[in-house]
């Protein structure tokens, strides 16, 4: 039977903005009780955490090669494969909130979660597999829509995976400080399936000069593509399985609003939208630097071939020291500082040193370019890191907000309106990086060894150094602007305790009270 809760309005006004009006009552048809202050098992937390290598893999692929395989091998103008980013990102984000929603309302023997992440992981391998072996024969119109069509698979697979893997973040403790630490073992995992993904690539890749602007490498690269997401899906969804089957669920009835409502609740709670923007500007930065890199680093930085790789080597050491940096951090700072400081330190970094080399400071092609190259590298993974530890405690934080100021759980589509933002990284900001290469009139050289023109390279360096540097810095107003600290959630669930303790306390309520 359905009841509904009054909710002690001087704790909630202490904590809504605006008015004296109490302004939810929750209603239920049965508890919602998280693990309260749990603490997860390592076992759990390592298991948890291998599922997020599945994103850090097609992220790192993806992001690093796909670009450059289309421009520099295949043959594909920028605008076109910036183009087939873009698209991809459209079709995704319209979907990634139903997703999100589909799975907060999924009822079934094994929970909300499971079911979504087993079926995503063959679509996937198979997308992920045949995106880096296309025909030779295939061109113009005919490879656009073959690879914008692999592309949506791919991409839509991992958000039918990855959006239910990062709600259980929230499900799995309600802890403000255990969430920092189970984000961190994900945060783990990126280092790892990017070091999986990344370190034989190189072996592909690099074999011999002017490998990199051959198909044969390409073929290897998405099979192993293909058998990484397998196997690290796998042992998530195994390892999980016992655990998450446990989880309490929200009654059917209480998540029964419309989606547009559900979207415009997202939209009204004022800690979600400084931090969404702030995401969205931070990846959208990172995506476009990331879609540059190799270019950056033959054409202007004219890295040797054998130090081509360093930046991208060492990247997976730095997520490996931004990890422990927020570990250690989170404990003594908010997670609104931890972001504003990673992207402050990475955005004046990156600026400073491409400055030094437009302007003749640093040769192009010395060992200090390449030192300082491989800093940024190490730079963008530890800021990379520790921003996404903060980013998914922070979102977790946010849906208890939620379920405070609105009396539903959205562990999902709080998920998926962040994971819009990280595919602006692949997506806006790929398709700026392959715009922005046509404007400046870039064209790969005949010969896999030959050079562009002088302004040409230099172009490249500043969309690279400062383009990416520069949205990134855009999104500290937005971060200021959060609110979640510790002491705001204290007072978040000490609301919703209140709120259960009512449940338990009085079954007797009617549900006139929703009209009060």
């Amino acid at each position: 039977m359905r009841a509904v809760y009054a909710i002690d309005c001087a704790v909630v006004n202490s904590l809504l903005p605006g008015g004296n009006e109490c302004r939810w009552r929750a209603r239920m048809t049965g508890p919602t009780d998280l693990p309260k202050g749990a603490k997860v098992g390592t076992s759990t937390k390592l298991y948890y955490g291998s599922g997020q290598a599945v994103d850090a893999i097609v992220q790192a692929i993806v992001n690093t090669f796909l670009l450059f395989y289309l421009t520099a091998v295949c043959g594909m103008s920028g605008a076109a494969a910036g183009s087939i980013f873009l698209i991809s990102l459209g079709v995704d984000g319209l979907l990634d909130p139903f997703i999100g929603r589909l799975s907060d309302n999924w009822r079934s023997r094994w929970g909300r979660r499971l079911p979504f992440m087993t079926i995503a992981l063959p679509p996937m391998m198979i997308a992920s597999a045949l995106l880096f072996t296309l025909p030779a024969n295939l061109a113009g119109g005919a490879l656009f829509a073959y690879v914008l069509a692999l592309n949506i698979v791919l991409r839509v697979g991992l958000s039918v995976f990855a959006l239910p893997h990062s709600a259980l973040t929230a499900e799995l403790s309600d802890d403000y400080g255990e969430r920092s630490i189970i984000s961190t073992y994900r945060a783990l995992f990126i280092v790892l399936g990017t070091a999986a993904a990344l370190l034989p690539a190189f072996g592909f890749l690099f074999a011999e000069d002017g490998a990199l602007q051959t198909r044969p490498p390409y073929q290897w690269l998405g099979l192993m593509t293909a058998c990484l997401i397998g196997g690290f899906g796998s042992v998530c969804v195994g390892g999980i399985f016992k655990t998450v089957r446990r989880l309490p669920m929200p009654p059917g009835e209480a998540t029964g609003t419309g989606f547009l409502s559900d979207m415009a609740q997202l939209f009204r709670n004022p800690s979600f939208v400084p931090m969404f923007g702030g995401a969205v500007l931070v990846l959208v930065g990172q995506g476009a630097t990331t879609a540059l890199n190799l270019h950056a680093y033959r054409y202007f930085w004219e890295l040797p071939t054998a130090y081509m790789q360093l930046p991208l080597l060492v990247l997976p050491l730095g997520m490996l020291l931004g990890t422990l940096a927020a570990g250690l951090l989170l404990r003594r700072i908010e997670k609104r500082d931890g972001v504003v400081g990673a992207i402050t330190l990475l955005g004046v970094y990156q600026i400073v040193i491409t400055l030094l080399a437009v302007t003749g400071v640093i040769p192009a092609g010395s060992m200090i370019a390449v030192v300082l190259v491989a800093i940024s590298g190490l730079l963008f993974g530890g800021c990379g890191a520790l921003c996404f530890v903060c980013f998914y405690s922070m979102i977790a934080d946010a849906v208890d907000e939620h379920d405070h100021l609105f009396g539903v759980r959205r562990e999902a589509l709080y998920a998926a309106a962040l994971m819009v933002g990280a595919k602006a990284a692949t997506g806006l900001g790929a398709f700026l990086s392959g715009l922005g290469l046509q404007l400046i009139g870039f064209v790969a050289p005949a010969k896999a060894s030959g050079i562009v023109p002088p302004d040409i390279a230099t172009s490249v360096g500043l969309l690279w150094g400062l383009g990416g540097a520069l949205v990134v810095l855009a999104a500290i107003p937005f971060l200021r602007r959060y609110r979640i600290d510790r002491s705001h959630h204290a007072a978040v669930l000490e609301s919703l305790a209140a709120r259960n303790a009512d449940h338990n306390t009085a079954p007797n309520l009617t549900p006139d009270l929703a009209q009060a």
